[in-house]
């Protein structure tokens, strides 16, 4: 009878060897697999709201969602009426609460029959705002998304109180909404980069310099990979909703008039240069300064 030979040692590093190898291939395939159906979900999320855009923009003038005031980001615009100061019902009398990005995001909510969780995205943290207020107002009296509203909004919207909000007469190719813009964090402009640092902009002639993208406020995140930890961006691009309605996924943040910069403004309105178009400035504060410079200047934010 003849003996049963079992494996040498050199042939099991080699076969542990191989089932690392190929883990390392297919882990991150089936991670991407399982990212792929949220950012569908995201995207059908954002073509809703384009459809709910128009609607609202069909009954105020061609105007696309603005809380009308004063205040930071905001001016008159024009409406035959004012609305009342958003109230959350948190106390009775009606608030001087600012008016928000959300705030105009929710007048879609109020006005457009669109509910609370068309605004999250399945890759956020964020949970849809429940209505509930000290008040028992319907969901529909309200003015914003609760008392912390960048915990129930998982997508920028271009600056609605700046010089050139949005409007029905823009292009096709002009980027109304996006996912979050990765410069805003719980309604604060934070620098995305790691440990605080801001990204480097695109150069125009080296499309390599900047792959940020959008991953919903983690840009670079560590994952452990078999005991070591490695740095990665996990999206690399951005679910962009279209001034025509269509939705789709862009992989850069270089998808507007001219390839610019979605979630940055021009330094100025009269001739930018083409580095100026793709690459922008970052915004740093919510003032008339930081704010689209052109009708064809895309500034998403929230």
């Amino acid at each position: 009878m003849e003996n049963q030979k079992g494996l040498t040692l050199i042939e099991v590093i080699v076969i542990c060897c191989m089932v690392l190898f190929l883990a390392a291939i297919l882990i991150p395939a089936f991670d991407n697999g399982s990212r792929i159906a949220p950012r569908v979900v995201c995207g059908t999320n954002l073509k809703g709201l384009g459809t709910a855009i128009m609607v609202y923009a069909n009954d105020y003038d061609d105007r696309y969602p603005q809380l009308p005031g004063e205040g930071p980001w905001a001016k008159r615009l024009g409406f035959d009426h004012d609305l009342p100061h958003p109230d959350f019902g948190q106390g009775g009398a009606q608030s001087q609460t600012p008016r928000t990005i959300t705030a105009s995001w929710y007048l879609l909510v109020r006005e457009a029959d669109v509910g609370p969780k068309s605004f999250i995205c399945p890759l956020s943290k964020q949970g849809p705002f429940d209505g509930k207020n000290n008040a028992n107002l319907e969901i529909t009296q309200l003015w914003d998304f609760g008392p912390d509203p960048y915990r129930h909004v998982s997508y920028a919207l271009h600056n609605p109180y700046g010089q050139f909000p949005g409007h029905g007469d823009r292009s096709a190719t002009f980027a109304m909404a996006a996912d979050m813009s990765p410069w805003f964090r719980n309604g604060e402009i934070v620098a995305p980069g790691l440990d605080g640092a801001a990204p480097q902009i695109i150069n125009a002639a080296d499309e390599t310099t900047w792959k940020l993208g959008n991953s919903l406020n983690n840009p670079q995140i560590r994952r452990r990979f078999f005991g070591w930890w490695r740095t990665e961006v996990p999206l690399q691009g951005q679910n962009v909703l279209y001034a025509d309605g269509h939705s789709s996924f862009e992989k850069t943040p270089n998808c507007g008039i001219k390839r610019d910069n979605i979630y940055t403004y021009w330094s100025k309105e009269n001739e930018p240069t083409d580095q100026d178009i793709q690459g922008g400035q970052n915004p740093t504060a919510r003032d008339k300064e930081n704010d689209a410079k052109s009708k064809d200047d895309s500034f998403l934010a929230i």
